[in-house]
């Protein structure tokens, strides 16, 4: 009986991951053409409010970066939304925190072809 109250401490760890902050890593896309991988040095940064994610996702270099929608964490699966004028519809983000990675799939439309990628994602230090 005395082990109970443990319990909702656990919880409380268990769901107290902290997404927030700058990332950087990859999108590895297969080539329809002729089978090669396309990899697009990626960055994003993520402001998280409970389960709520909010934030920007974008490649690496370039000024302009898309706005995420519909971002949720749960537990360790983050789940969440982006489209632009360059895409033919929404891109689907299903990523899972590990330690201080986040990996998955994204997959969505572009000039009316299927695509889906695998997602490659380290926290980067905090600045002085």
């Amino acid at each position: 009986m005395r082990k109970l109250w443990l319990l909702p401490c656990l919880t409380v760890v268990l769901t107290a991951a902290d997404i927030s902050g700058k990332w950087g890593g990859t999108v590895d896309v297969e080539d329809p053409t002729d089978g090669s991988t396309i990899s697009t040095e990626v960055r994003a940064e993520f402001q998280q409010q409970a389960d709520k994610i909010s934030g920007k996702i974008g490649r690496q270099g370039e000024q302009e970066s898309e706005s995420i929608k519909d971002g949720k964490l749960d537990g360790k699966r983050l789940t969440f939304e982006v489209s632009s004028t360059e895409m033919s519809g929404v891109f689907k983000f299903a990523l899972t925190l590990e330690g201080d990675g986040l990996e998955g799939e994204m997959s969505g439309t572009m000039e009316g072809n299927p695509i889906t990628g695998k997602v490659h994602l380290k926290r980067k230090p905090a600045a002085p």
